[in-house]
């Protein structure tokens, strides 16, 4: 605990009102308002999602790695669904907030092109290959890059929440010309715009709160999502296709804190984080692979899932590698990278059948 030297100088002068402050600066000492001893500091994590999404369970597992390593940490995750991810990235670098799990894809909107390649159209598109490269030397010098790039803030960890499909308002999108002019909804970024144009699309950046009612008017004809996005919005109320078997790329999310926050923790604090961060890219991969029930829920809602033909699949991976050169050379690099590991992959078991038929009453929503 620093003592403050000019109280003792004062007392030489004045030595009676010397002892009244220094009673009063013991006083205060001792209320210590920054981290005495026994005291735990608490760190708000922010993420763009509800606590039920594959987003939230993981950052929840997270905080209680953290808490439960007893280190001067309590952290809470907080949804903060009416934020734009975009401007979350200006607020973790200003410090208003401290901590946040924020989307990979909207990153390079603040030029940090690190993440870029995780969603280069069809090209990570089955979770064995994505653990694969997020727990090796790729996703390594991901993070690593974007601690270069981006402006006070300290990056910690990628974790996935589920592989985004093409989900249509009133019909499915299974091959190239099902996009040519289509207005499909993405999030703000660059390299997803890419993608979707290099398809024939229009990407439309709405903000998340905006997305429902486009697709109940018709403002926009599809988005990009995964089953979790589409359960947790209801987006099965107002698009009625999806296609099961076309995953257009992973939709990793970022564990990031401002940097001024990360510098002024202690050693072991920081341990401490980085050793449950280095568990969460795993912690998600396992929830979103795990067998769920959530599509045979979302076909009773009325959602209806279809299945692109090997033809089309192929001819939909054609046109999104349009995109590949429109991306920077060191983006380029990494999806180079990533396509070794995936072509060096042994065959996995094929995914299970998706459901086609309802099986009884709808039961999500509120």
């Amino acid at each position: 605990m620093r003592r403050r030297s000019w109280g003792w100088r004062v007392a030489a002068l004045v030595a009676g009102l010397a002892l009244v402050m220094g009673l009063a600066a013991c006083g205060d000492d001792d209320d210590g308002g920054d981290g005495g001893a026994g005291e735990s500091r608490a760190i708000t994590i922010q993420y763009v999602t509800d606590e039920n999404h594959p987003y939230g369970r993981a950052v929840n597992a997270f905080v209680e790695e953290v808490n439960a390593a007893d280190v001067g940490l309590t952290l809470t995750g907080q949804p903060s669904n009416p934020t734009p991810e975009p401007d979350l990235i200006d607020q973790l670098s200003g410090g208003s907030v401290e901590m946040a799990t924020i989307s990979s894809a909207v990153w390079d909107t603040k030029d940090v092109t690190a993440f870029q390649a995780l969603q280069a159209p069809f090209l990570v598109d089955n979770y064995a290959l994505e653990r694969e490269v997020l727990n090796g030397e790729i996703g390594a010098a991901m993070i690593e890059q974007a601690n270069q790039q981006a402006r006070n803030i300290q990056v910690l960890a990628i974790h996935e929440g589920g592989l985004r499909k093409p989900l249509g308002r009133d019909k499915a999108f299974t091959k190239p010309a099902d996009f040519q002019g289509a207005t499909i909804r993405s999030v703000q970024s660059q390299v997803l715009a890419t993608g979707l144009r290099a398809l024939g699309a229009n990407p439309d950046p709405l903000p998340l709160p905006e997305v429902y009612q486009a697709l109940q008017s018709g403002t926009v004809d599809g988005m990009e999502a995964n089953f979790g996005l589409i359960a947790g919005q209801q987006y099965y109320e107002v698009a009625r296709f999806v296609t099961g078997n076309v995953n257009f790329w992973p939709f990793p999310t970022v564990l990031a804190m401002n940097k001024d926050v990360w510098d002024s923790l202690t050693a072991e604090q920081q341990e401490a984080l980085t050793t449950a961060a280095g568990n969460i890219d795993d912690t998600s991969l396992d929830i979103v692979s795990s067998p769920s029930d959530l599509p045979q829920q979302l076909v009773n809602c009325g959602l209806r899932i279809v299945t692109a033909s090997d033809a089309d699949r192929q001819a939909l991976t054609r046109a999104g590698q349009r995109a590949i050169p429109q991306l920077p050379a060191e983006t380029q690099e990494l999806v180079r990278q990533i396509q070794e590991v995936k072509d060096n992959l042994p065959a996995g078991a094929a995914p299970p059948p998706l459901p086609t038929e309802p099986t009884g009453e709808c039961e999500l929503g509120g």
